[in-house]
């Protein structure tokens, strides 16, 4: 991926931070920097604010969607900490996730999570501005080259502004220089793509069975959430056929009180395919949350009543209902047999549950009357 040409930047430095990266520290620092400068636009930004933002940016991956940074993350049991401290709102409209961080931990709270955090970010603010010093800090140790950087940002700061992102204030706070600031606001987009390409890069090697990474790397967004279709889908089908029960509870569904729970869990699958939905209560789908169902109780009977809403459809011969089970089908779905689609269903589940289970999906679901 290449960024935007600066007649008096070096950019060729810029692209190469991320070169030959084995840490995720230094794609959430960037990342820092920009959603800074888009939220307050000031020069000045604090060492302990960009560690917050950070563990914000990284929380999602890590917490939420359960990727792996690899061994040399420290990242995930801060991350942990922080969703046992405060109850995070996921909704699309909710606030940032550095704001509710900000907003609902103490102020105790809060410098206990900084500390936790510095050791990690010990050495970032240096290394990420280290390509533009090379020729300088080739050969030295670890501790030579943070003084010589710290040395020469300063030094070139205004003399040499094309070579200097940012300066360092103690070991409080950076100062972006102007010129960078204008460069890295009027391409804020692709300078995250950039970020959000080498990052995909990076966990693709430490999470090689994991699907949809690419959606893994930020906050769920209300398009992706959206099951306005498959409401449709599923409450004409429960109106023809009130007999219809929970697999899970065994209770009447009630096409006015439809929720759809994601089988294997949104979080693990990010998709909305009708094949891993199925009809439930609000408050059951809200108990079992992003748990792994145990498939030991409820995988057959998920397959019966998926079977059966798409045997509704296909005897209607509307085809283009069914094209998420079409894809996953090597065979027709006009007249199969239960056993076949079992065997289609739990070649999309099994392996998938499994690798979930490997992630640190909380398993396995069984409802109990309540949460």
């Amino acid at each position: 991926m290449i960024l935007p040409e600066h007649s008096s930047l070096d950019i060729a430095k810029l692209s190469s931070i991320f070169r030959d990266t084995t840490n995720a520290y230094k794609f959430y620092w960037f990342l820092s920097i920009l959603d800074s400068l888009k939220n307050n636009n000031q020069n000045i930004i604090s060492q302990q604010d960009m560690a917050i933002r950070m563990l914000a940016n990284v929380w999602y991956p890590l917490d939420y969607y359960k990727l792996s940074f690899g061994k040399q993350d420290s990242f995930k049991k801060i991350a942990q900490f922080v969703s046992s401290k405060i109850r995070i709102n996921n909704k699309p409209n909710s606030p940032a996730l550095f704001e509710q961080i900000k907003a609902q931990l103490p102020e105790s709270e809060l410098n206990q999570l900084y500390l936790q955090i510095a050791p990690l970010t010990r050495y970032v603010p240096y290394r990420f501005i280290r390509p533009f010093f090379s020729i300088e800090t080739r050969s030295l140790s670890d501790f030579l080259v943070e003084n010589q950087i710290v040395m020469l940002s300063n030094q070139y700061f205004s003399s040499e502004p094309h070579r200097v992102i940012y300066r360092f204030l103690g070991k409080e706070a950076i100062e972006l220089n102007d010129i960078w600031i204008d460069y890295f606001q009027k391409h804020q987009t692709i300078l995250r793509g950039f970020i959000y390409w080498h990052l995909v890069n990076f966990l693709q090697k430490n999470n090689p069975n994991v699907i949809g990474l690419s959606e893994k790397l930020q906050k769920p967004t209300s398009r992706q959430r959206d099951l306005t279709s498959a409401h449709k889908f599923w409450r004409e089908f429960l109106i023809k056929h009130p007999d219809t029960t929970c697999i899970y509870s065994g209770n009447l569904l009630n096409p006015d009180d439809l929720s759809l729970d994601h089988f294997l869990p949104w979080s693990y699958v990010v998709h909305n395919q009708l094949w891993n939905l199925i009809p439930t209560s609000r408050s059951l789908n809200s108990a079992k949350n992003d748990w792994l169902p145990s498939l030991e109780t409820y995988f057959e009977r998920f397959v019966k009543l998926q079977y059966q809403i798409v045997t509704h459809y296909a005897n209607q011969k509307k085809w283009a209902l069914l094209e998420d089970y079409i894809y996953i089908s090597n065979e027709s779905l006009e007249n199969m047999s239960l056993e076949s689609f079992q065997n289609v269903l739990s070649k999309q589940i099994f392996p998938q549950w499994q690798t979930a289970q490997h992630l640190g999906f909380a398993h396995p679901f069984v409802y109990k009357n309540g949460p």
